[in-house]
């Protein structure tokens, strides 16, 4: 009976033979004489798979032969139907995304704790994800903006403010030394001179910059506290590509009008490009023509656009 039942099934097409295994398995109804015994659906799958006959052996009895279908299809079916997702599919990691909530707590942190616990703040979110810009942009002078308004609102003393800034930049200064920034870039071998307005009280907004500038390739020389007469001195004397003034009053127009003219007189390249930036930028949308400038900077990044948009096409490589 065994060998017949082998026989018949070889002289069908695999597809036919194919179309019986699966009804077996799935229950699917067969007329009689087609009924298949499990050694015989065991062997019609050995045939479809090229693999070997068995040496002839005793009949299995049912429950071997349960066994061996629960092993050879049962099992291999149901590894395929519960197998986990390609790894493609998985989804990726969050990403980092820092809140006004990140730039309260670094804000009090810098303000009312200790000089460190601002620094291990900061490196905490950095392990959650934080990049380099974040750190920069979205978290130190979004925490130094915040005391600003802190500031006009009364809610914190100018000697709060200072000391809040204060360990924003131990801040700064330390993280800046975890990734150095790179020897070339788009700007390497260009030079650009950044100072805030005479007589500024806070000037951590022109470190952010300054740091963004040498991250940019750029060899930078900040002043933050220099005069207009060191400025216009150092201009002359000196070859600048760029120079960069941060503003944070719009009460000095005319005297930085007066300032850059100047300067520009007196500068041993030309072709000195001037950029301005600051706080003003915020509530001053012409504050670059107000002040007989070249470009106006909304933040660091735009800063260090505008500064590369501004070298010769051969430096840039276009």
């Amino acid at each position: 009976m065994a060998g017949w039942t082998t026989n018949r099934q070889a002289k069908r097409p695999p597809q036919r033979r194919r179309a019986e295994l699966d009804a077996t398995l799935t229950g699917s109804e067969r007329s009689a004489d087609e009924s298949l015994t499990l050694d015989a659906l065991l062997a019609a799958r050995r045939e479809l798979n090229d693999e070997p006959q068995p040496l002839s052996r005793p009949r299995a009895g049912p429950q071997e032969q349960l066994t061996r279908l629960v092993e050879a299809e049962i099992i291999p079916r149901l590894m395929l139907l519960h197998r986990p997702p390609p790894l493609a599919a998985c989804p990726a990691a969050p990403v980092f995304a820092p809140t006004q909530a990140h730039v309260t707590t670094l804000s009090t942190l810098a303000v009312h704790d200790d000089a460190q616990a601002a620094v291990l703040y900061v490196h905490s979110l950095v392990e959650l994800g934080a990049t380099h810009e974040q750190v920069l942009l979205d978290l130190l002078a979004a925490s130094a903006r915040h005391l600003g308004v802190m500031w006009e609102e009364d809610f914190y003393s100018f000697s709060e403010v200072t000391i809040g800034l204060w360990r924003l930049q131990r801040v700064l200064h330390d993280f800046a030394h975890l990734e150095p920034p790179p020897l070339t870039g788009v700007a390497a071998g260009r030079r650009c001179l950044l100072a805030a307005v005479p007589g500024t009280q806070h000037t951590f907004g022109l470190a952010i910059v300054t740091e963004f500038f040498m991250r940019g390739g750029w060899e930078v020389d900040s002043h933050p506290q220099a005069s207009w007469e060191a400025l216009r001195a150092q201009v002359a004397r000196e070859h600048f590509d760029v120079f960069g003034l941060s503003i944070s009053s719009g009460e000095c127009i005319a005297e930085i009008v007066s300032g850059i003219l100047d300067t520009r007189r007196t500068a041993a390249n030309p072709r000195l490009f001037v950029m301005v930036g600051g706080p003003m930028a915020a509530l001053m949308p012409d504050l670059a023509q107000r002040c007989g400038a070249d470009a106006m900077a909304s933040d660091a990044s735009t800063a260090v656009a505008l500064a590369n948009a501004s070298l010769p096409s051969r430096v840039r490589g276009v």
